[in-house]
């Protein structure tokens, strides 16, 4: 069993799929997260997170990190997970591939480049697409610590909250179900100055 891990740097570029040409300004999320529980596969802690945004070469990194100690969890194959968004793209979600003896010290998307879709639909269809991104942000920024992880992780991506944070303004007047993980964020804040986080507001500026 392993109970020290770490990771390598993680470089890449993202273009736009319809014109090839690098897309500045795309947030960058990368998260290392430990799973375990009855069935082994409960979130139960974020070793790391990292932000980055692409610069005007489309380019985007994190460091490499570790040696760090965890008792208990394991990481799965599919670690490190990457989500990218920028407005008015489709987000995507980037793992490893399952092989024998996967090494999760690596992202085999490290040197590659990743091409974003833009997003044709309504307003209200894209709060729908985007479900899947803001339910594994709250997990990894908040979500974890009921079971042995860190209520304040979401201090670690403040660009993306600002993004949902701008988001959740053009989707309130449509009163969906589903808010962002900024709005999630927002409604706990007397969870997270009990807490010591501090309140998101802070951090969003507003």
């Amino acid at each position: 069993m392993t109970f020290f891990y770490s990771a390598e740097a993680i470089e890449g570029w993202v273009v736009d799929a319809e014109t090839g040409k690098p897309l500045e300004g795309v947030i960058v999320v990368a998260h290392w997260r430990l799973k375990g529980g009855f069935e082994g596969g409960t979130p139960i802690r974020e070793l790391q997170i990292f932000e980055s945004v692409t610069d005007r070469d489309g380019r985007y990194a994190f460091p490499a990190w570790g040696p760090r100690f965890a008792l208990s969890g394991h990481l799965t194959h599919e670690t490190p997970e990457i989500l990218l968004f920028k407005q008015g793209y489709k987000f995507q979600s980037l793992g490893n591939n399952w092989y024998p003896g996967v090494d999760t010290t690596r992202s085999e998307w490290n040197g590659k480049t990743v091409k974003l879709e833009r997003f044709n639909g309504t307003l209200v269809e894209y709060a729908q697409h985007l479900r899947g991104l803001n339910n594994d942000l709250w997990t990894a920024g908040f979500a974890v610590g009921y079971l042995a992880g860190d209520f304040c992780g979401w201090k670690s991506f403040p660009n993306m909250l600002k993004a949902m944070d701008e988001l959740e303004e053009k989707l309130k007047p449509l009163r969906l179900m589903h808010r962002t993980v900024a709005a999630q964020l927002r409604d706990a804040d007397p969870v997270l100055r009990s807490l010591s986080c501090g309140p998101v507001s802070d951090l969003l500026g507003k």
